[in-house]
């Protein structure tokens, strides 16, 4: 497929390409297994910032070697944050450096560009109360064991599982590491090098490009003592409540609140009724500690977290596509 095809195929009507983007047709043929992610991200001006970031063939070969995880609050709280990073470990990425940064409305939407058209209108109400809540932790890990030479976002992306548990398999890192549902599934990965270069290009106008700058001249070392990532989580969870993330025990504690989450969970404490709590959360704000995730626990468990028939502009790239491109 070419890239005018592609940008045919995403909806587009388009000038000739020679005038839309600085960045070369080829410069994502390496980086990706879709060609309409190619064409997407030629004139995606996060991805061209991006790619000034790994200039020399070295940083190319970094983006093959080295991932990213993040940390989100859901783990922090639910104190997943140090499970993670064992099973990470056990399975071969090698943490290598980390910094913490807070999700807001615009990063959460920025990143998720691509996917975010087939997130339902719940999801959405919700999302920016649950990644607002507390500090994420994003951490560099490097593929110690690059199965198959696959690069290491796409090992990971294809072991972590999907969002859904309703897709779970039983050795999904995801299902490891005791996902709840859609939203609280504790992590998120870059796709495939070409979502590395973007998503790292977004991450940094928050947490600073220092770090990655070091990260990518770094000596690999065999212990990853060096790497900050689990003292920066014990940090981001002496600052947050410890939570169960249990939606039933959740119901049970609002219920002897004498506010409007008190009132609903007594009153409408059914999945039926998750658009009175929608509203709710609308005019009302979030009690805060304990409370507030005992709301969201009851809401991630009773949204829909998709449009029905609604694809994303771009979706996941596999391990087989990879496979289908070598």
């Amino acid at each position: 497929m070419t890239a005018t095809t592609a940008e045919a195929d995403l909806g587009t009507h388009l000038v000739p390409e020679t005038n839309m983007s600085a960045v070369s047709p080829r410069a994502f043929d390496s980086l990706t297994a879709d060609p309409r992610k190619r064409a997407a991200y030629r004139l995606d001006p996060y991805a061209r910032e991006g790619l000034d970031l790994f200039r020399s063939p070295g940083d190319r070969a970094w983006l093959y070697t080295t991932t990213f995880v993040v940390i989100k609050p859901d783990a922090v709280v639910g104190r997943r944050g140090g499970l993670v990073l064992d099973i990470l470990g056990e399975e071969g990425w090698q943490p290598i450096a980390a910094r913490p940064f807070t999700f807001d409305p615009l990063l959460t939407r920025e990143i998720w560009r691509y996917q975010f058209n087939a997130a339902s209108r719940q999801r959405i109400a919700v999302v920016d109360h649950l990644l607002g809540s507390s500090p994420s932790l994003l951490v560099l890990l490097r593929d110690t064991r690059r199965a198959d030479g696959l690069p290491a976002s796409v090992r990971l992306t294809a072991a972590k599982g999907g969002a859904d548990p309703q897709a779970a398999h039983a050795r999904d890192l995801r299902t490891r590491f005791g996902r709840v549902n859609g939203l609280f599934n504790f992590i998120h990965t870059a796709d495939e090098p070409a979502d590395l270069v973007r998503e790292l290009r977004l991450f940094c106008y928050r947490t600073g490009t220092d770090w990655l700058r070091a990260a990518l001249t770094a000596t690999p070392s065999s212990t990853g003592e060096e790497c900050p990532a689990r003292s920066l989580l014990a940090g981001l969870e002496a600052d947050a409540p410890t939570h169960d993330l249990d939606s039933a025990q959740s119901l049970t504690r609002l219920a002897v609140r004498s506010d409007v989450w008190g009132s609903l969970a007594r009153e409408h404490g059914a999945h039926d009724a998750v658009r009175r709590w929608l509203s709710a959360l609308d005019e009302s704000d979030l009690p805060p500690g304990t409370a507030r995730w005992d709301v969201l626990s009851v809401l991630t468990d009773w949204i829909d977290c998709n449009e029905p028939g609604v694809a994303p502009l771009l979706a996941t790239v596999s391990a087989t596509d990879w496979r289908k491109e070598a």
